[in-house]
């Protein structure tokens, strides 16, 4: 019988020392996962932070917030947020001039109201080519309510060098824009493709 509880106890012992040593395998493993979380977590952080810096160097115009408009016509343009390889094409702040040929995403965002609820107003905002009747993109702005309603459009043009473009509003009475943000940037980055002659 003694031998039996010495089996027994010596058994347990054994069985502590498995135990200990899976909990030691455990904790060894998921210390090893968090370190290759923190890895992946540090590369995916920097891989972010160098593409937000090269993306300084595409080819881009992007405004400060328009705000206040309840108008038709030409948008003025007040300041440049940022820019490369595009500017304003003359004084009256109001035309864009197209530094690459080929496709550009057209982006707002806008926050706009009625003044009249219950009425349905609309509001177009267009991208048009100097000396063009049709406009290159088009953003329809609908609403009903006095409540403030936000949302950010885009739209992909197509534009050629030495073109000149406008944005152009056409509001209905008691449509208001609040603030607009507007901008356009080329679809190939800093690279020109196409070539420029045409």
């Amino acid at each position: 019988m003694d031998q039996r509880r010495m089996d027994a106890e010596g058994g347990r012992v054994v069985h502590r020392e498995w135990r200990a040593r899976k909990f030691a395998v455990i904790v060894a493993v998921q210390n090893v996962l968090v370190a290759a979380c923190l890895v992946v977590t540090l590369y995916v952080y920097w891989g972010d932070l160098n593409r937000e810096q090269a993306s300084d160097h595409n080819v881009h115009i992007r405004f400060d917030v328009i705000s206040g408009i309840s108008s038709n016509g030409t948008l003025k343009i007040h300041h440049i947020a940022s820019s490369y390889k595009m500017s304003l094409a003359d004084e009256k702040n109001d035309t864009i001039k197209i530094s690459c040929t080929g496709p550009y995403v057209v982006y707002i965002d806008v926050c706009y109201k009625s003044l009249s609820s219950g009425e349905e107003l609309t509001g177009i905002l267009q991208l048009q080519v100097v000396g063009s009747e049709t406009p290159v993109s088009n953003f329809t702005l609908q609403t009903r309510s006095a409540d403030l309603v936000c949302r950010g459009l885009s739209s992909i043009a197509y534009l050629r060098k030495e073109e000149k473009a406008s944005l152009h509003l056409y509001l209905k009475d008691g449509f208001k824009i609040k603030s607009a943000t507007v901008g356009l940037t080329y679809l190939w980055g800093e690279s020109v493709s196409f070539d420029e002659s045409q």
